[in-house]
């Protein structure tokens, strides 16, 4: 629980303006059923194309220590549209492709297939890379 972001007014995201969904879900995340996990998941959407990789990274001291950690060579990919005047996430991986209604969405939580995800304080070093397919960019 140390490492959730916890802020004193939260508040939902209106989920029919794209820009704030992207906005508000880019950042590190963990399921609330596995808050001992020691596994994030990081999402850094791209500002012009909407899509981010569904990366589930390690949460580490030796991670925190080294700045570096293994990414997936075939990851999914999440992207975000907008359907029935609503922002969803469209999951594009190897095993094919789905839709997915975003629940609800707050400043330190959000909810998609039943599933909440609470915010957490993730890498420092991190914050200031933007990760997009093979280009990385300071």
């Amino acid at each position: 629980m140390q490492h959730l972001i916890v802020v004193e007014n939260d508040y939902e995201i209106d989920l029919t303006e794209l820009d704030a969904v992207r906005e508000n879900l880019n950042g590190f995340w963990i399921p609330e059923n596995h808050i001992d996990s020691e596994n994030i998941l990081w999402l850094d959407f791209h500002k012009k194309k909407n899509s981010a990789t569904w990366e589930i990274i390690p949460y580490t001291e030796e991670i925190k220590r080294t700045e570096s950690f293994p990414l997936k060579t075939c990851p999914t990919f999440a992207g975000l549209i907008k359907l029935n005047g609503k922002v969803q996430i469209e999951f594009v991986g190897l095993g094919g492709s789905d839709t997915t209604e975003i629940e609800y969405l707050y400043k330190t939580k959000f909810k998609i297939e039943g599933i909440t995800y609470l915010r957490h304080k993730g890498y420092d070093f991190l914050k200031s890379w933007n990760v997009h397919g093979n280009e990385i960019e300071k």
